[in-house]
């Protein structure tokens, strides 16, 4: 019975990536076309990952896509949604690059949308 809770225990916790993304302010990214556009041309091997974290979401956004977040916590999601919108809203040309980037199959499209669309 010990093995079972102690199993049970280890499912229930859930890795989650560092909380010193919590701490990012995506609305200061966003609002800055040229912050944003530094970040984006990161994502997309376009420029240089010098902006603060760059690096590290660039390697984190196939796992982000292809788990629909599932590792994030909830201010992470927040500011994912938030970050697809604006991408999708303000550069529809660069959203597309992503796709075929990052999801070339389109097998996390459906998935990854519907978590984007959901509500915070």
């Amino acid at each position: 019975m010990k093995l079972f809770l102690l199993l049970a225990a280890a499912v229930a916790t859930v890795v989650c990536y560092d909380e010193k993304y919590d701490k990012i302010d995506v609305d200061k990214i966003i609002n800055d076309d040229t912050l944003f556009q530094a970040y984006i041309d990161c994502m997309l091997d376009k420029g240089p990952c010098d902006q603060e974290n760059s690096a590290d979401f660039k390697k984190l956004l196939p796992e982000v896509i292809s788990t629909t977040c599932e590792k994030c916590s909830p201010i992470q999601k927040k500011n994912v949604k938030k970050t697809v919108r604006a991408i999708t809203e303000k550069k529809p040309e660069m959203f597309k690059e992503f796709i075929a980037k990052y999801d070339p199959s389109h097998e996390h499209e459906k998935a990854f949308a519907a978590f984007v669309l959901s509500s915070d």
